[in-house]
């Protein structure tokens, strides 16, 4: 169930996402924008609600969260985030950097550790990598037009193709790996 917008949580998914890829080269906004949509798709398909509560819209490029350039001027205005444009090959990047910190208090530290994983995976590819590549896995891609918006549900139908043995093993032992460390974990009191 896609749950209703959540403004403070998707300004702490961009800060904590920015903060975390400040090293990494190719990361910016393309990045940002994967980041943020394959966490609360696949969050949705984790736990059967977004993270966010963000609406995904399909764009010629990619998926692009529709309040995001709102959410993005509101973090500059409030100092907290600056758009730092570099100069690439045949393009602008425009670089996310976090200018001060704030307490994360609306990510839990499993939804941290969960963006993490996004993070690890889409970051160290090239934004045309994560373009033509992943984001065009995506069944919906091929029946959306520019503008649609895409629904949470298609996380369940994502991938064109089978998986492999190896990928169906790697997915296998990456669940039962973090269903230990859930274990592990302390229950929060409530």
């Amino acid at each position: 169930m896609k749950k209703e917008f959540d403004k403070k949580i998707f300004k702490e998914m961009i800060l904590y996402v920015a903060e975390r890829c400040a090293d990494k080269p190719n990361f910016g906004s393309t990045h940002l924008n994967k980041i943020l949509h394959y966490t609360d798709f696949f969050w949705y398909g984790h736990t059967g609600e977004s993270l966010s509560g963000e609406t995904y819209l399909c764009a010629k490029h990619g998926q692009v969260p529709k309040h995001f350039e709102e959410v993005r001027d509101e973090l500059v205005r409030e100092g907290f985030l600056a758009m730092v444009e570099k100069r690439c090959v045949d393009y602008v990047q425009k670089r996310p950097t976090v200018l001060k910190k704030i307490e994360l208090t609306a990510l839990s530290q499993e939804q941290r550790e969960f963006i993490d994983t996004i993070i690890v995976w889409l970051v160290d590819h090239t934004a045309g990598y994560v373009s033509d590549q992943v984001a065009h896995e995506d069944l919906a891609w091929k029946y959306l037009n520019p503008g649609d918006e895409i629904p949470y549900e298609t996380v369940f139908f994502r991938r064109k193709k089978n998986l492999s043995a190896g990928e169906i093993e790697a997915a296998q032992a990456f669940i039962e790996a973090y269903e230990e460390k859930l274990k592990e974990r302390p229950l929060a009191a409530v």
